[in-house]
C-alpha cells in the first residue's frame, strides 16, 4: 500500500479502487493534479465480475501508451446471444476485436500503472461519510489506524451500484428494480467445448460460456424455467448445473470445487439523475447500472473516467472555460442512457419466455443475418466507436480521432501525440498562427496524413481533445477557437 502525500491534502479523492477509479486517478495525474484512491477492501477479490474489453476502451488505453499484451482477442461479438454474430474484424480501428481479459487481471495491470505514476492507492480506507462546502469536500474515512478526516477539492464516487457517495450527495438513482435474475458462475469443466467461447440461444433460454484460464470457465444462463424464482434466493451449483443441462443438453463435466464462484445478476436499470452535484461527481456503476448484456458496463465506466478527468483537472488548474466541467454530465449521460436502453432491448429478446418472445428472437436473428448494415451498426455501437459528442461545429467535430498514420521524420500516429493528455492542434496544411500562452495545455503539430481518410478530406487543421475526440475542424484557414476549449492563455 502506498502512503499518502506528506501534507495529507489532495485535489481529488477518488472513492473506489476498481478499474474505473484507478483509470480516473491515472488520468487526473496526467492532467497535472493530485488524486488519491480510497479503496475499502483489504485485497482484490479472487473472481472477476467483467471479462470483456471493447475496441474504444483499448483505444483509450493506447492513447496513453498502455497496450495490453495479453488476453484473448475474438473478432466478433453478439447481440442478445443471437446465432448471427457481429463481425468486429471490419471495424475502423487498430483493435478490431473483443478482448477477453478477466477484470481481476485488468485491475492488476491498472494498479501497477498507478504505482508507476506514483499515485496514492490506499487499501482498507472506507469512506463512511462526506460533506461539501464552497471550497471543497471533507471525507470521513475508516482506516486500519482508526477514523480520520480527509480534505479534497473534489470527490468522485466510483464506488459501485450501492454508492455511498451518490446517496450522501442526495443524487436520485432513477430507473427500474430487478424483476428477474439469472445465475452465472466460474467452474471447472472436465468435458469443455472445443471453442474457447460458446453461446446458445434456444426456445428455453440462452447461455454463454467462455474460458477464463486454468481450466476454468465462466458460464451464464438465462433460463426461462427459473426466471420466476425468488429474487433473493442464493445462487447454487445445482441450479447452474441444471440450467446448463436444460439449455445445452450437457453440463460439460461441471465440477464444484473450492475455487468455484457463483452469483446472481438482475435486470435492474438505473441511472443517476445528475453525474455532478457541486464538488461531488459520479462515474462507472455509481452513475449507471444495467443487465450485463454484451458486457458493456466496465467499458462504459472507463470511458466515463476518460471524459471526466481532463475536464476536472482543467477546473482545478484554473483554465477551464465556463461550463466545461458540466459538459461531463451533458456528454456522458446520453451515452449511459443509450447503453441502458441497448441492454433493455437485449433483455427483451433473451428473457421473454412467451411464444411471442421466442418468435421475436428468431425473427430478429433472421433480420440480423439478412441485413449486414444493421449488424455493422450494432457492431459500431457495442464497440464504442460510434460515440459522438454533439458540438456547434460541423462534422467531423464531435467524432473520435482514429489512430491514423502521419507523414514525417520520424513517422508517427495520432495516438502517439496523446500520452501527455493535452489538447493537440494538428495542422494538415499551412494554418493560422497560434496565440502564445497555451504550451501547458496544447501541443501543436504540423504533419500530413499518410493516406487519404475520407471524413477528413480537405481538412486544414483539427483540434483533438485530451480524450481523443475532435473539438474542432476546419477546411479554411480559420484560427482554432482555443479560448472556447482551453480558456484564456
Amino acid at each position: 500500500m502506498m502512503g499518502p502525500v506528506p501534507d495529507g491534502r489532495y485535489d481529488v479523492a477518488v472513492v473506489g479502487g476498481g478499474p474505473v477509479g484507478m483509470w480516473l486517478a491515472a488520468e487526473l495525474h496526467r492532467g497535472g493534479v493530485r488524486p488519491v484512491v480510497l479503496e475499502r477492501r483489504a485485497q482484490r477479490p479472487p473472481y472477476s465480475k467483467a471479462l470483456t474489453l471493447y475496441p474504444r476502451t483499448l483505444e483509450v488505453f493506447a492513447m496513453r501508451g498502455l497496450v495490453l499484451g495479453e488476453g484473448t482477442p475474438v473478432p466478433s461479438s453478439h447481440f442478445a446471444l443471437l446465432k448471427n454474430r457481429l463481425d468486429f474484424s471490419v471495424l475502423p480501428t487498430r483493435y478490431p476485436y473483443t478482448l477477453f481479459l478477466p477484470q481481476r487481471r485488468t485491475e492488476e495491470l491498472l494498479e501497477a500503472h498507478l504505482a508507476e505514476l506514483g499515485v496514492p492507492y490506499l487499501r482498507e480506507h472506507a469512506v463512511t461519510g462526506l460533506r461539501q462546502d464552497e471550497a471543497g469536500v471533507e471525507l470521513d474515512v475508516a482506516t486500519p489506524a482508526g477514523a480520520t478526516t480527509l480534505r479534497a477539492l473534489f470527490a468522485v464516487g466510483c464506488d459501485g451500484a450501492s454508492s455511498l457517495v451518490r446517496a450522501t450527495a442526495g443524487i436520485d438513482f432513477a430507473g427500474t428494480p430487478d424483476t428477474w435474475r439469472t445465475i452465472l458462475g466460474d467452474v471447472g469443466l472436465t468435458d469443455p467445448p472445443q471453442a474457447p467461447a460458446l453461446s446458445l440461444n434456444e426456445p428455453g433460454g440462452s447461455m454463454y460460456m467462455i474460458a477464463i484460464g486454468g481450466g476454468r470457465y465462466r458460464i451464464a444462463t438465462i433460463d426461462h424455467a427459473t426466471l420466476g424464482d425468488p429474487l433473493d434466493a442464493p445462487a447454487t451449483f445445482d441450479e447452474l448445473q441444471a440450467s446448463t443441462r436444460r439449455l445445452a443438453g450437457t453440463d460439460f463435466g461441471m465440477q464444484a470445487d473450492k475455487d468455484m464462484w457463483l452469483s446472481r445478476v438482475g435486470n435492474a436499470a438505473r441511472q443517476a439523475e445528475h453525474y455532478r452535484s457541486g464538488r461531488i461527481l459520479l462515474a462507472g456503476d455509481a452513475a449507471h447500472i444495467h443487465y450485463p448484456a454484451g458486457g458493456q458496463g466496465l467499458n462504459l465506466g472507463l470511458q466515463d473516467a476518460a471524459n471526466l478527468a481532463w475536464k476536472l483537472a482543467a477546473e482545478i488548474r484554473g483554465w477551464a472555460p465556463p461550463g466545461l466541467l458540466d459538459s461531463y454530465h451533458a456528454e456522458r449521460y446520453p451515452v449511459g442512457l443509450d447503453v441502458i436502453d441497448d441492454s433493455l432491448a437485449q433483455c427483451g429478446l433473451i428473457a421473454n419466455p412467451t411464444r411471442e418472445g421466442v418468435v421475436l428472437r428468431e425473427r430478429f436473428n433472421t433480420i440480423l443475418g439478412a441485413y449486414p448494415a444493421l449488424a455493422h451498426d450494432l457492431s459500431l455501437r457495442l464497440s464504442g466507436l460510434a460515440i459522438h459528442y454533439p458540438t456547434a461545429d460541423t462534422a467531423p467535430a464531435g467524432e473520435r480521432a482514429p489512430d491514423l498514420e502521419l507523414k514525417g521524420t520520424p513517422a508517427t500516429t495520432i495516438f502517439a501525440l496523446l500520452p501527455p493528455a493535452k489538447f493537440v492542434l494538428l495542422n494538415l496544411a499551412p494554418a493560422a498562427p497560434v496565440p502564445a500562452g497555451y504550451a501547458d495545455r496544447l501541443t501543436v503539430v504540423t504533419a500530413e496524413l499518410a493516406e487519404d481518410h475520407p471524413p477528413w478530406t480537405g481538412l486544414r487543421a483539427i483540434l483533438i481533445r485530451p480524450d481523443g475526440y475532435l473539438a474542432w475542424a476546419t477546411r479554411a484557414a480559420d484560427p482554432p477557437p482555443l479560448p472556447t476549449w482551453l480558456g484564456p492563455p
